[in-house]
């Protein structure tokens, strides 16, 4: 009987290492690409500054967004053009006002802004 202690049988072939490394750069790939959807959404309110004192009752509250599904400035739906920039004229009540932003995605998550603006 022949013992087959002496064969070496070589299990990581020139094809196999190519083909795992093709898998892992498939894998890699695929989160690079998913992160966006992992990440949430983004927004960043550009105008009024928080605790900014204005003059005139009409103002615009603008700002900018990332993977949002929806927009809400105080609970009135607004819509972002496609570099995901979005404004809307908003009327203000004398003295002290509250504003709010929130955004949220197609999975439901949500982010609020929550500015104050005072009107002299």
């Amino acid at each position: 009987m022949k013992s087959s202690f002496g064969q070496t049988k070589k299990f990581f072939t020139f094809k196999t290492s190519l083909g795992l490394l093709f898998a892992l750069i498939v894998i890699f790939y695929g989160l690079y690409e998913v992160r966006n959807y992992l990440s949430g959404p983004e927004l960043s309110v550009l105008t009024p500054a928080n605790g900014a004192i204005v003059k005139d009752s009409l103002i615009e509250v603008s700002g900018e967004t990332k993977r949002i599904a929806k927009i809400e400035v105080d609970g009135r739906r607004v819509f972002a053009n496609t570099a995901g920039q979005f404004a809307t004229p908003l009327l203000l009540g004398y003295g002290y006002n509250i504003i709010k932003v929130e955004v949220s995605d197609q999975f439901g998550r949500r982010i609020t802004k929550v500015l104050e603006v005072t009107l002299n």
